[in-house]
């Protein structure tokens, strides 16, 4: 194949071009080589201007990156279980011996730690996801950098328009990440149980 017209020799930017083979539809030209991914000219025809081009048909919609951005929040919700509230709730309630012990727990700073671990890489994450997407044809995909707001409206927003130039499919990272907020609501929920039995045993004690 061809390759697209070069302005003083640099090549162009990732785009959609005339398919060089010779087919009636574009050929997507990922910045430095063209790839296997075709518009199908019969869903454009009638498409406004400025219309998404659709992927082919058969485009994988899944990454690598994908799964792991609603897989990690698992580490934080594992963190949570393992941590002894119990003896949290001891310093914290015992403050007037030590006002900052709460604070040195080592299961709230894992916690935290976790917390701040998660938010970072999955923005990371999201930014190779959607670099990937670029790389296989998808024209405009949702933004990484909406991860900043947090992962699940990253995940709502990819899926929508994945969905959109692909024709369907896309929808499982929406599932797990409501199984994720499920488990998540549960061991919270035993968490808080053993808080407050923690709470009400340190009171009674005294």
């Amino acid at each position: 194949m061809t390759n697209p017209p070069r302005f003083d020799n640099v090549p162009p930017a990732a785009g959609w071009f005339p398919d060089p083979s010779g087919g009636p539809g574009s050929r997507w030209w990922d910045g430095q080589n063209w790839t296997e991914h075709v518009s199908d000219p019969t869903l454009q025809a009638y498409a406004p201007a400025g219309t998404p081009r659709r992927v082919a048909q058969g485009t994988p919609v899944y990454t690598p990156f994908i799964w792991l951005i609603t897989l990690l929040p698992l580490l934080s919700i594992l963190g949570v279980a393992l941590w002894d509230t119990d003896a949290y709730m001891r310093v914290s309630l015992d403050s007037a011996n030590d006002p900052l012990g709460q604070f040195r727990d080592p299961g709230y700073l894992l916690v935290q730690a976790l917390g701040f671990v998660i938010y970072g890489v999955s923005v990371l994450l999201a930014y190779f996801d959607w670099k990937t997407l670029h790389a296989r044809g998808f024209d405009r995909p949702f933004h990484w950098a909406w991860t900043f707001l947090g992962s699940t409206v990253y995940i709502i927003g990819r899926t929508v328009v994945v969905r959109r130039r692909a024709g369907g499919g896309a929808m499982v990272p929406i599932w797990i990440t409501i199984g994720v907020f499920v488990l998540s609501m549960i061991v919270v929920v035993v968490k808080v149980v053993d808080i407050m039995s923690a709470a009400f045993s340190y009171v009674t004690s005294y």
